[in-house]
């Protein structure tokens, strides 16, 4: 069993995104000892996208090459690892994830960021719902209490939290659930900025 303070599920704009926010509060007195570690089973619809209208990305961009800068970009704070793993099933207290080859991972916060079209994962802190936004059969979301939180400890990001499918909405909610985290963490309302 490996362990981590944050375990993500789902390695596409929304995970990498909230795991790259995270990751970078690591010189922060709070943050200690803090590891993450994203699980991606790479079923990102990002990585068959073509990008022309994503912020601070140029016109005609593989979201497949984004993909691989953002994963690069979250190894390089060193306090994360990304895992290529399927989860098959969660329990709660620490949050556990099975996965289908037996490896089971745990953490003390869980973010749920897989996408709207995947639901082979057994025992979610919450019933899925329609995802009202996309308005397609067979797409869902979490419900959460407006900060993206599930359950205690648990949080849902990206197009899985009933965001729109454009690249910058899906990250956005991946770094809002991590400054939530970030709060936490730090005992009071934060974010993470990069000055000179």
């Amino acid at each position: 069993m490996t362990e981590a303070h944050v375990l993500i599920i789902g390695g596409g704009a929304a995970g990498l995104s909230c795991a790259i926010t995270l990751a970078s509060a690591c010189t922060k007195p709070w943050f200690g000892d803090r590891r993450i570690i994203l699980l991606d089973d790479g079923r990102s619809d990002l990585d068959k996208a073509l990008l022309n209208n994503a912020p601070g990305i140029d016109t005609g961009t593989l979201g497949l090459d984004v993909l691989k800068k953002m994963r690069t970009q979250f190894e390089g704070f060193n306090v994360g690892t990304i895992i290529d793993a399927h989860v098959t099933q969660l329990q709660a207290d620490p949050w556990r994830a099975m996965c289908d080859d037996q490896r089971t991972f745990t953490g003390v916060h869980l973010v749920l960021a897989t996408g709207y079209k995947h639901q082979d994962i057994a025992g979610l802190p919450v019933e899925p719902i329609p995802h009202h936004p996309d308005g397609k059969s067979g797409r869902i979301s979490l419900p959460h209490d407006g900060l993206w939180q599930i359950a205690p400890q648990a949080h849902v990001a990206g197009l899985l939290a009933g965001g729109s499918s454009q690249f910058a909405i899906a990250a956005g909610i991946g770094a809002q659930v991590a400054v939530e985290l970030l709060c936490e963490w730090a005992g009071k309302r934060t974010h993470i900025h990069d000055t000179p």
